[in-house]
Order: structure tokens, then C-alpha cells, then sequence
């Protein structure tokens, strides 16, 4: 399933990849692994950057994947991935809050658990 890009999405991605970065790339080669080239690393950052879902494009399944990287994915990958997305773990953490209200995901214990004293 391909996403179709936009003038504003092909920028944003260019401008992401020429500082692309190896935990960025790597949640997103993971999500994309069932499924072919969904979710792209500028993706991953701009879930990140936003702190919800709302922002990125109508693909449900792309959301439905960024949304389960806090159950796939170890606390310290989204971690990094954020660093590198420049965005700070509130910021993170405000995504994974959302996502579970929006896909009724299950409690991440293991982020959770990585957050607490941090927050």
C-alpha cells in the first residue's frame, strides 16, 4: 500500500531525510515489515513531533502502525527516535496517550515503567 505524497509531505520528508537517522529508519522499517512501505521516517517524526495522530495523513493503517510502536518497539528505540526527531519525551508520551485513547490500545508497561521519574 503506497501513500500518496503531497508538494508540503515531499518537502518535509526531504528536508528529514538528508539528516535521516538510524531509530527513525528503524521503527519504521519495522512497522512496514508486515505490510510493504506504509509509515517513512519523516512520519515517525511527525507522530512524534505532534503528540497525535491527527496530523498525519487519512491512512488508517499507517496510524494503526505508529500507534503500536509503544507495545512492538523497546522504550529506548522511541526514545532515541524522539531525540533524533527533536522532540522531547512529553511530546512522546503525549502520542502514546493518545494513541491508546484512539485505538483503545492495552497499557505499554514497559514505557510506562521507562517514564516514570523522567516525567
Amino acid at each position: 500500500m503506497y501513500r500518496r505524497k503531497t508538494p508540503e509531505s515531499s518537502v518535509q520528508e526531504h528536508a528529514l531525510l538528508k539528516h535521516a537517522t538510524q531509530y527513525l529508519e528503524m521503527i519504521a522499517a519495522h512497522l512496514n515489515a508486515p505490510y510493504g512501505p506504509v509509515v517513512n521516517p519523516a512520519d515517525v517524526a511527525a507522530a512524534l513531533r505532534g503528540g497525535d495522530l491527527l496530523s498525519l495523513s487519512s491512512d488508517a493503517l499507517a496510524k494503526e502502525l505508529l500507534a503500536s510502536m509503544f507495545i512492538e518497539l523497546e522504550p529506548e528505540f522511541i526514545g532515541r527516535a524522539s531525540y533524533e526527531a527533536g522532540v522531547r519525551l512529553e511530546e512522546a508520551d503525549a502520542l502514546y496517550q493518545q494513541a491508546r485513547k484512539q485505538f483503545g490500545l492495552p497499557r505499554a508497561p514497559r514505557w510506562e515503567e521507562a517514564l516514570e521519574g523522567v516525567l
